[in-house]
């Protein structure tokens, strides 16, 4: 499935959300006689079924953007910060490195 035609997408999508859509509705009209008690998900209203879903999806949503807009961000830059301060470390010993080789040089110039 690396590539996948828009009509295989459009299949998917049809089978995800409307196959137990219909199944429901088909189940709340089932009757079953006078004494018979249908199953909880035939009682399911369809109209709370859809509101519960869409506050459900919008929790989901509001938290994956906080999490994204407010986090992450944040964890990313005390990451920046560590890395800059390591870099900063090293280029710091890599100056004093290069700082006391020339004074090396400079006495065995004069020996």
């Amino acid at each position: 499935m690396a590539q996948e035609c828009a009509v295989c997408k459009i299949i998917r999508t049809y089978l995800l959300f409307a196959v137990p859509l219909l199944a429901l509705v088909g189940a709340s009209t089932m009757g079953g006689g006078l004494g018979s008690e249908a199953p909880w998900f035939a009682r399911v209203e369809l109209i709370d079924l859809l509101s519960w879903g869409c506050l459900a999806a919008l929790i989901l949503i509001v938290a994956y953007r906080a999490h994204e807009e407010y986090y992450l961000p944040r964890k990313r830059e005390r990451a920046l910060a560590e890395a800059k301060a390591k870099f900063d470390e090293a280029a710091e010993q890599y100056s004093e490195c290069e700082t006391s080789e020339p004074a090396q040089e400079s006495r065995s110039d004069h020996e």
